[in-house]
């Protein structure tokens, strides 16, 4: 019978989450720190929107893309008119 399958398991990464935990971490402190710096200057929407798009941008910068099959090509007939 014949594997589909081109990888191993230990091929695939594994998800670093000591990593992501100290980066919680350390954004949420941040964040607090801006929050409280911007209390009186920013509204409080604006804040908590920018806090999440600036974690977000943070976060999937760390994310390493998998990587895709090579496709192939499948010809399907066509006819001419």
């Amino acid at each position: 019978m014949n594997n589909v399958h081109n990888h191993n398991d230990r091929d695939v990464a594994r998800f670093d989450w000591a990593g992501q935990i100290k980066l919680a971490i350390v954004l949420s402190v941040i964040a607090a720190i801006t929050a409280i710096a911007l209390a009186d200057r920013v509204a409080e929407p604006v804040l908590i929107v920018g806090v999440i798009v600036v974690a977000s941008f943070a976060g999937w910068a760390r994310v390493q893309p998998a990587p895709q099959p090579a496709q192939q090509l499948i010809r399907i007939p066509v006819r001419d008119r």
